[in-house]
């Protein structure tokens, strides 16, 4: 086919070494951006427009030429790991602005083939309420290198992006609140539609992938109406389907956050009046993913139904899905060895029976008899009552209707064997960042960079064979399918492992929705 890209014109070197500023022309207009390698670079693309509390507006033109070199600002947030992170390592990070509904391209250099390449939409996960598709953890240049286009981008968080209030409700059209930053996610989807051809995308292969709260909004999304057709398949790293509240639950917590704020729930002018960086400082911090004050609402417009039981009836989209959480989720507790209520049986089992109500004496039997340490059988409990066993089971649920792979990543950096293979950990593999802080700590000597070479390729290879529209393969392991007994395994090496998850998820329902999630 004729190369897509031959209205790149190159123009003078950029104040970056290495790199050249090209052009491309979209059907919206001029966009100049640079080339890095063997990898072109397009940042802080506008996708859309949102004002406090609104719906996003689509953006697909500008005047002049659109200056895409550096990243756009990111949503406001509270003090967040990508903030603290950044600030920590001395790298650039953009401001904060509620105008932060930006994204970031990557288009390998080459000639793409017939239709465009595939295309991998990442959405970045941080409990809802942080995070940025312009994370350094996050640059697509050495994925792109596979063969695949690679676009990160950002949504509205905590209250900008979920926070529900009833008079917000009556006076939406569709009766709708607490959804914006899903609503700026089916955008973006939207705009790869669009104008993915234009970098040489395949628009008609999209791929969504995302981690923690970004895989629990994909499978979130699999249940929008609004979202149906907005990406032909996912992957899903360690985040289910289960993670929604009620109309109930999100306007009384509303209600707990208009005490701190300090306006009405109906005073919707004193409500758009607070500056954003006040807002967000009055954002409740809160370790328990349970617990998080803003989560996706069942609004009746964007979410119409629980998302795992429109899963389980088949009325969620029905795309192939590569499902899967590191093995050891939860120790990215750190604080957990140090406290007696995560490190001794007395405090673990306290926990238990404050989470789990009658049925506590059944949970403390099944880990007593799986664990001797009471730590390990913490980390086993939150780890899979959260994030390992939700998973799954919107993998199962899906299976019924559609092709799903499941995979177990379980690499432990020798130079930090107390966090095993926890929360997060495929990330640095997926995209190859394992240089970039804060993953460079656990590959900081050139001995386990190498050793983890290997590992990085099969991964890489993994998400990008699924991307094509094939079985996700590690060498010559093709994933197989959900349920047969067997996973994809990534550890110090790859291949098939035991599928032990109807063991693990036995007590949290591997098979069936949970009732109102």
């Amino acid at each position: 086919m004729k190369r897509v890209l031959l209205a790149l014109v190159l123009l003078a070197g950029l104040a970056q070494a290495g790199t050249e500023a090209v052009r491309l022309r979209l059907p919206g207009g001029w966009v100049q951006g640079y080339a890095e390698a063997d990898v072109l670079v397009f940042k802080g693309l506008p996708y859309a427009h949102a004002d406090r509390w609104r719906a996003p507006q689509r953006v697909d033109a500008w005047p002049g030429v659109l200056r895409a070199q550096q990243p756009g600002p990111i949503c406001p947030q509270k003090g967040s790991i990508t903030v603290r992170l950044g600030r920590l390592a001395g790298r650039y990070l953009p401001p904060a602005s509620e105008d932060c509904l930006n994204l970031n391209v990557w288009v390998p250099v080459q000639d793409p083939p017939a239709g465009g390449w595939p295309v991998m939409v990442f959405v970045h996960g941080g409990s809802f309420t942080g995070g940025s598709g312009s994370e350094p953890i996050y640059d697509g240049a050495r994925l792109a290198r596979r063969g695949v286009v690679v676009v990160t981008f950002n949504y509205r968080l905590g209250p900008f992006g979920f926070l529900a209030l009833p008079e917000l409700a009556r006076r939406d059209p569709h009766g709708s609140t607490g959804n914006y930053g899903l609503l700026d996610q089916i955008a973006a989807f939207a705009w790869v539609r669009r104008q993915i051809a234009g970098f040489g995308g395949d628009p008609r292969n999209v791929t969504a992938f995302g981690e923690s709260a970004g895989a629990m909004a994909l499978c979130t999304l699999l249940a929008s109406p609004l979202a149906r057709g907005a990406f032909d398949r996912a992957v899903l790293e360690s985040g289910g389907c289960n993670y929604v509240y009620t109309p109930e639950e999100a306007y009384a917590r509303a209600r707990r956050f208009s005490e701190q704020v300090g306006c009405a729930l109906d005073d919707l002018a004193c409500w758009r009046a607070l500056p954003p960086e006040e807002l967000v400082a009055l954002v409740p911090s809160e370790t328990d993913f349970e617990k998080v004050p803003f989560k996706p609402v069942l609004d009746g417009y964007v979410l119409t139904e629980p998302p795992e039981r429109a899963l389980a009836a088949g009325r969620a989209a029905r795309v192939p899905l590569f499902v899967g959480t590191t093995a050891d989720e939860y120790r990215l507790d750190a604080t957990a060895p140090d406290d007696p209520a995560k490190s001794t049986w007395a405090g673990v089992e306290a926990l238990i029976r404050s989470k789990e109500g009658s049925r506590a004496a059944e949970v403390i039997r099944h880990y007593r008899a799986r664990f001797d340490r009471a730590l390990d059988a913490y980390y086993a409990y939150m780890g899979e009552r959260i994030l390992i066993c939700p998973t799954y089971r919107a993998g199962r649920l899906a299976a019924r209707w559609a092709p799903v792979y499941g995979y177990r990543f379980g690499y432990q950096s020798p130079l930090w064997p107390e966090l095993g293979s926890m929360h997060g950990m495929e990330l640095p593999f997926v995209f190859d960042t394992r240089t970039i802080w804060p993953f460079w700590a656990f590959f900081a000597t050139a001995d386990v960079q190498e050793q983890s070479d290997g590992l990085a390729r099969a991964v890489q290879q993994a998400w990008t064979a699924f991307a094509r529209g094939e079985a996700p393969r590690a060498g010559w392991a093709p994933a197989p399918r959900l349920g047969g007994g067997w996973l994809l395994g990534f550890d110090r090496r790859w291949g098939w492992r035991a599928d032990d998850w109807d063991t693990r998820c036995a007590l949290w329902g591997a098979d069936e929705p949970i009732p109102n999630r």
